[in-house]
């Protein structure tokens, strides 16, 4: 797109299509590094496919919730780590939207792209001093840590009041924090989600919101901005973003064993492996789950713009569905994906076999926390039993 500014969604897709091109012989050498290529973070980079879901008052496109996802899950058709980390941080970019002008600022400064690794889970603990807080922990899963000139991260307060949160969400730039490589994991190796260690760092107040206003979508920041999007729930909003890369990742899947098994010969009777019923009864019932998946997600992209257009904010039972139906879709690819692995013989199990890393990234894409399936499935059982969701979270 080079200095193009047009956030028409199908020319942004078009965009990431030619970008997935571009990344898709990285692919395999992501695996090896257990990183992204710098090459390809300045692909991405030169694409300003970073700039989709940034605000605009910093330079951004400032797209809506869907064309995100619509941008990330054509990158994972040319490389899934490259996806990931793209998804992961363009969701903390839209988060950062919610924080106040001159943090957004502060980061937009050091880095036009605010590429915005981290983790949102509340693993520091930070304790409230003059001017904002000073910050200690160890984070996992920080993916594309390496290109972050800023991390987000969450903590909980040590001495908060009854009055004062309990849990907040901080930016911390480079400097002030630290990398531990401890990625070696079975997929997604390429995304180099790697510790991330702050070690009594000064944040100040501008820096950090509280958890339950930035989850709730209720951050008076995000009321700035020209579009909805900022005012949206953070977790049934993530859980739906994850979906993007496993998704394409899956259907990857698929269009590899059915290429596979097409020419395939029985190795004791000489048969094609395409004639049998029970490899065709296969490839029909996880094409099935692919296509269930893609329709729950479809009607997720659906409440988002309805929300979005018309400016409304989403209940607690619309944001249980939200994620039950996430959940429920990355669980049925997995099931379609696991259905066509275990036909696929025993030369899948080879480094060599391009379907191996395929289902390695998959099943490591699906045990984020996020999108668990029994914590989603339970608030949805619980609210609808009149117990509520179990979590002010939602």
């Amino acid at each position: 797109m080079n200095q193009r500014t047009s956030t028409d969604r199908e020319t942004l897709v078009t965009s990431a299509k030619q970008v997935a091109e571009k990344l898709r012989p990285f692919e395999a050498e992501h695996e090896q590094r257990r990183m992204l290529h710098p090459d390809a973070v300045q692909i991405l980079r030169e694409s300003n496919l970073f700039k989709v879901i940034q605000p605009s008052r910093i330079g951004g496109f400032e797209a809506d919730i869907s064309t995100l996802h619509a941008v990330g899950k054509e990158l994972a058709y040319g490389c899934a780590a490259s996806s990931w980390v793209y998804m992961v941080t363009a969701a903390h970019t839209w988060i950062l939207g919610m924080y106040p002008e001159v943090a957004q600022d502060e980061l937009r400064a050091s880095d036009p792209d605010t590429i915005l690794p981290g983790s949102l889970a509340s693993n520091g603990k930070a304790e409230l001093v003059d001017g904002g807080f000073r910050v200690t922990g160890r984070w996992q899963f920080g993916s594309g840590c390496d290109y972050g000139k800023w991390v987000i991260v969450g903590a909980m307060q040590s001495n908060s009041t009854r009055d004062d949160p309990k849990h907040v969400h901080v930016l911390v730039p480079a400097g002030d924090f630290e990398i531990d490589d401890t990625w070696h994991t079975l997929g997604l190796r390429g995304t180099g989600s790697k510790d991330i260690i702050v070690n009594d760092a000064f944040v100040p107040t501008h820096r950090a919101m509280p958890t339950g206003t930035l989850f709730d979508g209720s951050s008076p920041h995000a009321r700035s901005h020209k579009t909805f999007c900022y005012q949206l729930p953070v977790l049934a909003t993530l859980t739906f973003f994850l979906t993007a890369p496993t998704l394409a990742l899956t259907q990857r899947i698929y269009d590899e064993f059915i290429k596979l098994t097409a020419i395939r010969k029985d190795r004791y009777d000489g048969s094609t492996k395409a004639k049998k019923p029970s490899v065709q009864i296969r490839v029909a019932e996880s094409w099935a789950e692919i296509q269930s998946a893609e329709l729950l997600i479809e009607e997720i992209a659906r409440i988002f713009d309805h929300a979005g257009e018309f400016a409304r904010p989403l209940d607690v039972q619309t944001r249980v569905e939200l994620k039950m139906r996430a959940s429920y879709a990355v669980t049925l690819c997995r099931r379609a994906a696991d259905r066509l692995f275990d036909a696929a013989g025993a030369n899948a199990i080879y480094e060599r076999s391009p379907l191996l890393p395929l289902i390695q990234n998959l099943h490591t894409m699906s045990h984020h926390a996020i999108v668990d399936f029994d914590n989603n499935a339970a608030a949805l059982g619980s609210n609808a039993l009149g117990l509520g969701p179990g979590t002010i979270l939602f």
